[in-house]
């Protein structure tokens, strides 16, 4: 009698898949309803958190009435709102030709599946964010986004700096959710926002987290094969800084500054990246970030040296 062979096990990103569809599943919402938007701002609370505010280590910030500070507050909150929108139009954008197209790792019939309810979920903030825009600001502000370089990788490498770039971007968007759902002096609009962003995103970076290990694993294994030194994770981990180095700079925006009026707003700004307390700021979601591409084998070369 002839034996079956045993079947290839799973994918390990297939069964995050599957898990990420039931915990999706388990939380559904309507997008329409989820926020309460209040009819008035409250004056006496924040719109954003008060040590987030770029200027709030600056000398200047001390001169600012209180009208103004709470002002830049709803100035930062609107625009740390629109850069997330920006920024999650541009990932749906580029995921929606991936699903089923099984052409390369999650592509498959089970990854497209939760893809569309990462991509329903995406589009649930983007309207979610937007609301606030609007209602407390007259529009979502301008995009600022990156231009993103798309030097000549494999593959494999394509989708590792895809998926990284969005793992850099939800950690950032989730280090200051965090802060600002927890915050006593935030108002409750934005606090709600924050919150359920927050907790949705907390499945998404799950999947970029499988999907960037995969790819980076798949990297390892051609190189391991051809014989040949891998300069593509040496590659992705520079592109990656990069992406980080602009996600720092553009959290601090001119307009914020702009509507205030405020006076040499280039070197202003300029001198509030340079901030020392700033920095540290940074630091708290950009070393873990660092840590774990460390981890996964996305070492910067240049320490190696």
């Amino acid at each position: 009698m002839t034996s079956t062979p045993p079947a290839s096990p799973e994918r390990e990103y297939l069964k995050v898949a599957r898990k990420l569809i039931r915990g999706t599943d388990n939380h559904k919402y309507d997008p329409f309803t989820r926020v309460t938007y209040q009819d008035t701002l409250n004056s006496d609370r924040w719109q954003f958190p008060e040590d987030l505010i770029s200027l709030y280590h600056h000398p200047l910030y001390n001169e600012l009435s209180d009208a103004q500070k709470w002002q830049l507050a709803l100035e930062e909150g609107l625009h740390f709102f629109s850069f997330n929108i920006h920024g999650e139009q541009a990932l749906v954008t580029e995921m929606e030709p991936r699903l089923y197209r099984d052409k390369r790792a999650g592509e498959d019939p089970v990854s497209s599946t939760y893809l569309q309810r990462f991509i329903h979920e995406e589009n649930a903030h983007t309207y979610m964010l937007a609301g606030y825009c609007v209602r407390y600001g007259g529009a979502v502000k301008r995009d600022r986004n990156f231009v993103v370089q798309v030097p000549k990788l494999s593959i494999e490498a394509e989708d590792a700096l895809y998926y990284g770039r969005i793992w850099v971007l939800e950690n950032y968007l989730g280090y200051v959710n965090k802060i600002a759902f927890d915050h006593p002096d935030l108002d409750r609009t934005a606090q709600d926002i924050h919150r359920f962003h927050h907790h949705d995103e907390a499945r998404h970076k799950a999947w970029d987290k499988a999907m960037l290990e995969e790819n980076v694993l798949r990297i390892q294994r051609a190189a391991d094969e051809s014989g040949q030194p891998c300069s593509e994770l040496a590659e992705l981990r520079r592109l990656l800084d990069a992406y980080i180095d602009y996600v720092c700079t553009a959290s601090t925006d001119p307009g914020p500054y702009r509507t205030l009026k405020l006076e040499n707003i280039p070197a202003l700004r300029q001198a509030v990246q340079k901030l020392p307390a700033r920095q540290a700021q940074h630091a708290r979601w950009i070393d873990p970030v660092r840590r774990y591409f460390d981890k996964i084998g996305l070492t910067d070369a240049a320490a190696k040296t």
